[in-house]
């Protein structure tokens, strides 16, 4: 396949922001791109200009552009499964007074593509775009469980399980054991495995040819998650998951 070398130094650029690192200065960037700094700063010039990059003029750094947010946005409205998904999430969030979020898996992590806040002060928040690995937290924990076996376990192979937390699972045997419990109650709920003092609830959305498209999920604080809260906060999200499903042309 040939392709564009200035493109795909551009492309490479864009590729070094991060949660972790999201701004980067001139030599920043020629060191660790191994590239000159004339061409660097042309390449960043050319993206600033096309709104990919803006560049604070104090720090004299780069950092992402408003024109990916907006490209971003066009991505997720055309996820069918969010679109089916929006209204359910409106109403459980509405009943249950917490936060909902939407996920899916892309590129062999959980990528968080809706959110819906709630009206507590002290909630549970994830950014839209935040990824996480598969093995920690509710969510991810579900979109792993419902792949078939054979998908499984080859993403299971490949996980290196680092802890988040005290409670993060780091074991592949018992993360196994975990899973399996999990299909078979059709349902995941963590506590502080991936952020301490939050418990998260999470069920599967399958699509029309029966996989799991998306996991959909409540988090909220320790201190709200009284059992009696937790049973009803279980069955909204496995009826929304069922009312999502069906949307999406699966067949009960």
């Amino acid at each position: 396949m040939k392709t564009v070398g200035s493109v795909e130094k551009a492309l490479v650029i864009l590729g070094k922001f991060s949660r972790e690192q999201p701004e980067w200065g001139l030599a920043e960037l020629s060191k660790e791109l191994k590239m000159s700094k004339p061409t660097v700063l042309r390449l960043l010039n050319t993206l600033e200009k096309f709104g990919m990059l803006r560049k604070n003029k104090l720090t004299k750094k780069y950092k992402l552009g408003m024109r990916l947010f907006d490209l971003g946005s066009i991505v997720v409205g055309q996820i069918e499964v969010r679109a089916a998904a929006l209204p359910v999430m409106r109403e459980i969030r509405d009943k249950a007074n917490e936060a909902v979020h939407l996920n899916i898996i892309s590129e062999g992590e959980r990528v968080c593509v809706e959110f819906l806040d709630c009206a507590h002060p002290v909630k549970a928040s994830v950014d839209i775009g935040q990824r996480s690995p598969l093995y920690a937290g509710a969510s991810a924990l579900v979109l792993l469980a419902f792949q078939d076996d054979l998908k499984r376990e080859k993403i299971i192979d490949s996980l290196e399980l680092k802890p988040f937390t005290k409670n993060t699972e780091t074991d592949k045997e018992k993360l196994r054991a975990r899973l399996a419990e999990i299909r078979q109650k059709g349902y995941a709920v963590t506590r502080g495995e991936r952020n301490e003092g939050l418990v998260a609830i999470s069920v599967p959305v399958f699509d029309r040819f029966k996989e799991v498209a998306a996991s959909l999920s409540i988090g909220m604080p320790e201190i709200r998650a009284e059992p009696e809260k937790m049973d009803y906060c279980i069955k909204l999200l496995l009826e929304g998951g069922r009312k999502i499903s069906r949307q999406l042309g699966c067949k009960d």
